[in-house]
């Protein structure tokens, strides 16, 4: 046991040398400063940009997470502000239709106003003259209303927002055109008024009817207003009779069947609509259609003969003939009438202005709403759309954001590692020192 313990201490003599051309002791002190410096210069360099990730080095993987979702923030921050473009253009939309639904009801007034029977024909024509006027700033609203030189209630606006950072989210807008030949377009109206054109001043003979004109309508109404004057007089000294209606002389029976007259105003009523395109077979018993067009004899006018007899037994004959005529007038099929053919330069189109009207009123109402509805809709995109942004940006700063704590204690452990490995250095220089006394 003694010989080996002597010949383990005779190897570790071998293997220690007094050496000066490599200094061991030096290099490792210079490795291990050199390593410091470094965790040093990487803890001083995160604490000043306030970033654990300043290169692809420092974390190469998290590194790409990072540029994703910065990617996905940056797209989602745009898609607010798209939204919020989008507000600004409904916004502006919804002023127009706004005053253009002031100007409607300012024209409804108006036509309820002339419908009533205390007004001259004068009285009318200065009415019409504002109506006209309303219509053309309707117009020029409709075509000069825009959000970034774009028209948006011309019709022709019908575009998508880009409301998210992906390519399925978006949004469609699209605004109802509201220039007057494009708002509340009726064929036939509900309730179409005879109106009086000529004749029936002297009634009592078949050759010289009260001539009445009507347009199409799902309802047709002749008044007492339109007889002749003649009948006015012998109403007015007794008012208490009754009425009664059959064929005018020389007219089919079947004329009539679709007509009814009430016996005490005297109001004559169409059980069926007018069409004026609907041609009527003489031989049918009754309209089988739903709809009263041309009478059997194919002339597009409808005869009565309505009798009235007072309380004395006394009767007054009035003889009316009434031609049935398109929306226009003319007696040319049409496309029916839509806001700008609106008149109240007579009752019977003062009732058909107020139908209209109301329409133009309810379709845009319904633009309005429809824009309501979106702007609310884009308004909580963006709250989504912060959040979502918020905890993006949250998720990112846990990537790369440095923690100071953690970089503030290695950067002390590194820079007293740095100050220990340097005097090591300088320790291991000066132990060579004592090579040279081998000299001397």
């Amino acid at each position: 046991m003694e010989v080996q313990k002597a010949s383990y201490i005779k190897l570790d003599e071998d293997l220690t040398m007094t050496v000066i051309n490599t200094n061991v002791g030096a290099l490792m002190a210079r490795t291990y400063a050199s390593k410091a410096a470094q965790q040093t210069e990487t803890s001083m360099e995160r604490l000043s940009s306030g970033l654990r990730i300043n290169g692809s080095a420092d974390d190469a993987a998290g590194m790409a997470v990072a540029n994703k979702m910065r990617s996905q923030l940056n797209g989602i921050k745009m898609a607010i502000r798209n939204s919020q473009d989008g507000i600004s253009l409904v916004q502006t939309a919804e002023s127009g239709m706004s005053e253009i639904s002031n100007m409607i009801l300012r024209m409804r007034e108006l036509a309820v106003q002339m419908e009533n029977g205390i007004y001259t024909s004068k009285d009318r024509d200065n009415a019409q003259l504002e109506i006209n006027a309303l219509l053309q700033e309707v117009d020029k609203i409709a075509v000069n209303t825009r959000f970034n030189d774009v028209n948006l209630l011309d019709g022709n606006y019908d575009q998508t927002i880009r409301a998210g950072n992906t390519n399925a989210e978006t949004i469609r807008i699209a605004i109802d055109g509201l220039q007057t030949p494009d708002v509340a377009k009726i064929e036939a109206n509900a309730i179409e008024k005879a109106y009086r054109t000529a004749g029936g001043d002297t009634a009592g003979t078949s050759g010289n009817p009260t001539e009445l004109t009507i347009r199409e309508g799902t309802t047709a109404k002749i008044d007492t207003s339109v007889f002749s004057d003649t009948f006015k007089e012998f109403f007015k000294a007794d008012s208490l009779g009754t009425f009664t209606l059959e064929a005018a002389a020389g007219a089919s029976d079947i004329d009539n069947d679709d007509f009814t007259i009430d016996a005490k105003t005297g109001d004559i009523t169409s059980s069926l609509s007018l069409n004026f395109e609907q041609t009527e077979d003489a031989s049918a018993p009754d309209a089988t259609d739903g709809t009263i067009g041309a009478s059997r004899d194919g002339s597009k006018a409808f005869k009565f003969q309505v009798t009235y007899t007072n309380r004395d037994d006394d009767t007054h004959v009035e003889y009316i003939e009434m031609t049935l005529v398109d929306q226009d007038g003319t007696g040319v099929a049409t496309d029916g009438t839509q806001l700008d053919d609106i008149k109240v330069e007579s009752q019977a189109e003062a009732t058909r202005a107020i139908e209209t009207l109301d329409l133009a009123l309810e379709e845009v109402s319904s633009a309005q709403a429809k824009l309501g509805a979106i702007q609310n809709r884009l308004q909580h995109n963006i709250d989504n759309l912060s959040k979502g942004a918020m905890l993006t940006e949250q998720a990112v700063g846990r990537v790369v954001d440095a923690d100071f704590a953690s970089e503030t204690s290695n950067l002390s452990k590194q820079q007293i590692l740095n100050q220990a490995a340097t005097a090591m250095l300088a320790q291991a220089n000066q132990s060579k020192q004592s090579v040279l006394s081998l000299l001397q």
